[in-house]
């Protein structure tokens, strides 16, 4: 069956069912039937325009689908309406251009229901496929024109009734994220409802559910806003400046950042009232701490963003966190413009959140940290010690935001930012959620610029290391220490009284409380700071014990990229000639079948020559080894046909007789004699032998004699250099026996040159031992006939 007839049949028997199903058990089958549309994906999207008979029955059942949604949409029953609004969408979904151009009936029928008092589960997804095909429209100008721009208008007027009234969270919610994503791309049909936005959004943004005013002194009762509605009121609120005229988005859009963070230092001034704050302002005028207090903390007007006013210390810290939170939304979120914003100011928010620490319990640490404003009760100065680490949570992730937004523009301040960090740290540590934040923003900053901190920097993050480490290895359970009863004590004369004992302790449990198990966040800040620690900071900088810990940590908790990061920055060694101690037989081990590890313990690199001089010299060496093979290989053929063509004699015994020779045989040394033959002599024995195999044979007598007209063998002339004549040559120790006197000899002048001609049984000159150094078994070298290779250097024998 063709593709096209299968789909076909699926859309005839899906149009059946939708059909044949009772309008209340509808909502049962109608995930089974938006599933089985992805199989009718062709029929759906293609244009029925052909006269052809399938092309026409493709239309009709087409046709026939379509008109029954249509139907479903304006059902009298809510099932009905649910099931036309899922598969409306999943339609749109699979149809593309050919179903969107013709979804403005159904546009207009969703539209209606939001209208309708329907449950919140139908509005929501109507909500959600209205955006979809407004989202899809965006490509198609002439769908804008014909869809986008008449309906969205009345969307939005009803999806702010519906957030305006008491909706339920997750509808608003709905609301909020899809006006997020259409009004960056619709500004100019957003822009008539700028004055329903804000207050909507105001009281969304920065909720203070804790604070203590009354009904008369608020707008509203206060209601508790969930996390999720506060995120995506910011990210909706931070849009509204695109809503400007043209070109004045950027300005708005800064302006708008430059609105909040005055925002947050007036809440500041009145949350920080307690103490006296060292903190000086370079952009603004510093509170003056000197007035007269209120009895309580609040503030009933906002004369920045026009927020609900609130009253007490927590709904203080809530309304801090919220706007700090609304600064960083805005530095995430993108714009459809390029934006310039002030370093400076932002860091200087930063600088006043992270000064204020909670004070040390000793009274001379918090003598010399915190001064005290003594009009402010010491209850609200408590409480303020309470709020402080969310606050200071809020003003990291600032920072975060900050360093991702502005990458290395931010290069020059992180010793600066890393100091207020460590500061934090050392006072909050107790808090899991500052130790979080903290952790990853040390992991930023070393990623960025750890390899350049000075070695006072490293020392100040040593606290932060061992806390990373004991936060990722299990906590050890303590012994219990077993106390003596007072019967006991006085026996062992100790008379100061006893604490309680635990009953429990002596049942011996093994059980690990650890407190930070419930915080999977803190785990995975750690977790992500560990191998930082290890790569990008300088080896040198740590200390023998420290480094241990970290690897320590790194080898317990199997963490492969902090194993694989000590051993690629191994510590520097201490003694010299001696390398320091390395990790790398341990990760071999524990991860045996990884790649990466797989591929650092046998790197598989081939040599990289750099330059033009190892090209040549790989070249003359090629050359060079060319040229011995092709003199070796005519050599071979030279003394083959040597061979072939002379007959054997004497001398060739004397090859043999040399291989076979032991070490204490008696070694032939090179030097003159008296006796040596004439060198007419050893030129007519080269036509069968060299001089000296032929010189050196024991029985003399029986050697053939050559007549002058022999001539010279065909051999090449090997050559000499100087070089040669000044080394000594070896020669392989000669078989240990008798070699008799040579009779009947002349002296004649030997001449400078030599006359040795290489036969075809003469290969080079070998290599003889120098005087004295024979291993024969006799001192005496008067019994041991010298041979004579080339030129005499003796002048005796003239």
């Amino acid at each position: 069956m063709a593709p096209l007839a299968t789909e076909l049949a699926t859309l005839r028997a899906l149009s059946f069912r939708i059909s044949s199903t009772a309008t209340a058990q509808l909502p049962q089958h109608v995930p089974a039937i938006a599933a089985s549309l992805s199989n009718c994906r062709t029929l759906l999207s293609s244009t029925q325009t052909s006269n052809a008979k399938s092309s026409s029955e493709a239309s009709v059942a087409v046709h026939k689908y379509r008109t029954l949604l249509s139907t479903l949409l304006q059902d009298r029953t809510v099932q009905g309406r649910w099931s036309a609004v899922v598969l409306i969408k999943a339609t749109i979904e699979v149809g593309g251009w050919e179903t969107l151009q013709k979804a403005l009936p159904w546009v207009r029928g969703l539209l209606g229901i939001l209208a309708k008092p329907d449950p919140p589960s139908s509005k929501k997804l109507c909500i959600i496929t209205l955006t979809r095909i407004f989202m899809l429209t965006r490509e198609y100008p002439t769908l804008i024109r014909e869809i986008t721009t008449p309906s969205l208008p009345a969307f939005v007027q009803s999806g702010l009734q519906i957030a305006s009234s008491k909706a339920s969270a997750s509808l608003l919610l709905t609301v909020l994220e899809c006006f997020s994503e259409l009004l960056p791309r619709h500004p100019t049909i957003f822009r008539p409802h700028l004055k329903t936005f804000r207050p909507l959004l105001c009281r969304l943004v920065a909720p203070t559910p804790s604070t203590g005013l009354s009904k008369d002194q608020s707008q509203a009762a206060p209601v508790a806003v969930p996390t999720e509605v506060s995120i995506a009121a910011r990210r909706l609120f931070v849009q509204l400046p695109c809503c400007a005229p043209k070109g004045a988005s950027s300005e708005e859009w800064e302006n708008a950042l430059r609105t909040t963070i005055g925002g947050v230092h007036r809440v500041a001034d009145r949350v920080f009232r307690a103490v006296l704050e060292d903190w000086q302002s370079t952009v603004r005028e510093a509170p003056a701490n000197g007035h007269t207090l209120d009895s309580e903390v609040q503030d009933l007007e906002d004369d920045y963003l026009s927020l609900p006013p609130w009253s007490g210390i927590f709904a203080g810290s809530e309304r801090l966190t919220g706007l700090l939170r609304l600064a960083k939304e805005y530095l995430e979120s993108p714009t459809a413009n390029a934006v310039t914003f002030k370093v400076g100011v932002i860091m200087d928010l930063i600088t006043r959140m992270l000064s204020l620490t909670i004070p040390a319990s000793g009274s001379k640490s918090f003598q010399n940290t915190v001064r005290i404003n003594n009009q402010v009760s010491k209850e609200e100065r408590e409480n303020l010690w309470l709020v402080l680490p969310a606050i200071h949570v809020a003003t990291i992730e600032l920072l975060l935001a900050m360093a991702h937004r502005l990458q290395a523009s931010m290069l020059a301040i992180d010793a600066l930012i890393l100091d207020q960090l460590v500061w934090v740290f050392g006072s909050e540590k107790d808090n899991a959620h500052v130790r979080t934040a903290c952790y990853l923003a040390i992991a930023a900053l070393l990623e960025r610029s750890g390899v350049t901190l000075p070695k006072s920097s490293v020392d100040s993050l040593v606290q932060v290391m061992r806390t990373c480490c004991e936060d990722l290895l299990p906590s050890e359970v303590s012994p219990s220490v077993v106390k003596d009863t007072p019967g006991q004590a006085k026996s062992k004369g100790s008379s100061q009284p006893q604490g309680t004992a635990n009953a429990d302790s002596f049942l011996g449990s093994k059980t690990v409380n650890d407190p930070t198990a419930s915080f999977a966040g803190l785990k995975d800040a750690a977790y992500e700071l560990l191998p930082v620690l290890l790569s990008d900071v300088r080896a040198q900088y740590l200390s023998d014990s420290l480094r241990a810990r970290l690897d320590r940590t790194a080898v317990l908790a199997q963490h492969k990229d902090a194993m694989l990061a000590s051993v690629l920055n191994p510590p520097p060694s201490k003694r010299f000639g001696k390398p320091a101690a390395s990790i790398l037989p341990l990760i071999a081990r524990s991860f045996q079948g990884d790649k990466d590890i797989e591929g650092m313990l046998r790197p598989r690199m081939p040599v990289i020559r750099l330059g033009a001089q190892d090209a040549e010299l790989e070249d003359d060496v090629e050359e060079e080894e060319e040229e011995e093979e092709e003199a070796e290989a005519e050599a071979e053929e030279t003394l083959e046909d040597a061979e072939q063509a002379s007959e054997p004699f004497v001398g060739q015994e004397l090859n043999p007789m040399l291989k076979t020779a032991g070490p204490n045989d008696v070694v032939i040394r090179d030097f003159a004699m008296k006796d040596a033959p004439l060198a007419d002599e050893i030129a007519a024995a080269g036509t069968s032998t060299s001089a000296a195999e032929e010189y050196a044979q024991p029985e003399v007598a029986g050697k053939r004699p050559h007549t002058g007209e022999t001539p010279l063998s065909p051999a090449k002339r090997v050559r000499f250099g100087e070089a040669e004549y000044a080394a000594a040559s070896s020669m392989p120790p000669a078989a240990n026996r008798a070699v008799p006197p040579v009779e009947n000899t002349k002296s004649v002048d030997v001449p400078a040159t030599s006359n040795f001609t290489a036969t075809s049984t003469a290969s080079a000159i070998p290599d003889l031992p120098e005087p004295g150094e024979g291993g024969g078994d006799s001192d005496d070298d008067d019994d041991v006939v010298p041979l004579v290779f080339g030129q005499d250097t003796d002048d005796e024998s003239e």
